[in-house]
């Protein structure tokens, strides 16, 4: 009898993991399916999602009340990643047609969102819940805004599973780009991107120095002596 009690537990326990991995892997992969729909060339057609906004809404809807209990820290970076840039689209949706993300009052600080049962704003998903666990700064790569300066976004979801082989990819994808650090060995001076300039603390506490945190990514390095100076942040909608 014992023996029969037994096996009916660890059946139990065996069916419950499945029906947690497969409720996990739920959202992320209904992540991945919108971005993959939606995405192109890290643009957005918010004119067609404005129209038709049923799956980004349901998305928003299940973002609101996901269980993050008891989830690895990879776990919970992936969910805030992919969170942050489904509600970067789902304001400018709501407020299309706008020619900007800052077009729309409050869109970093103050619009609020309900977030796995938490208030939270996109400065609190990105500053609370993603940098300040983690001292990432490669999740500024992985974050889009809304603007053409912005880190361009992804059209694959982030993966707890993958996280940090996404998170070193991105890093190299934008850093190699010459719109994001631009250098020019003539006048002996590299132009990055200004969210170096945001977040430079944070670059240098990882690397030492701006120009040594590019270099861990550059294909061709930069010399450490060149001049650092920050692009023209172009705020216009990342529309296509």
């Amino acid at each position: 009898m014992r023996k029969i009690v037994l096996i009916f537990l660890l059946a139990s326990i065996h069916f419950t993991s499945i029906g947690q991995i497969q409720d996990t892997a739920t959202i992320f992969y209904r992540f991945n399916e919108f971005f993959l729909e939606e995405v192109v060339f890290g643009l957005v057609d918010y004119e067609k999602l404005k129209q038709n906004p049923s799956q980004l809404n349901s998305l928003v809807d299940e973002i609101s009340h996901y269980d993050l209990r008891n989830t690895s820290q990879d776990h919970r970076t992936a969910f805030y990643i992919n969170t942050y840039n489904i509600l970067v689209i789902k304001q400018i949706t709501d407020k299309y047609p706008v020619k900007s993300p800052m077009d729309i009052e409050g869109f970093f600080n103050v619009k609020t969102f309900k977030v796995a049962g938490e208030t939270l704003t996109l400065d609190a998903i990105e500053f609370i819940k993603l940098i300040e666990p983690t001292k990432d700064p490669r999740i500024h790569f992985a974050l889009g805004c809304g603007a053409r300066s912005c880190p361009f976004l992804y059209d694959n979801a982030f993966y707890p599973e993958k996280l940090q082989e996404q998170l070193e990819f991105r890093a190299q994808l934008i850093i190699d780009r010459p719109n994001y650090v631009h250098v020019d060995e003539k006048g002996q001076k590299v132009t990055l991107n200004k969210i170096f300039d945001w977040y430079k603390d944070q670059f240098n506490a990882n690397a030492g120095s701006l120009i040594k945190y590019v270099n861990k990514y550059k294909f061709y390095k930069v010399p450490e002596n060149y001049l650092v100076e920050f692009q023209e942040y172009d705020w216009s909608l990342n529309e296509r």
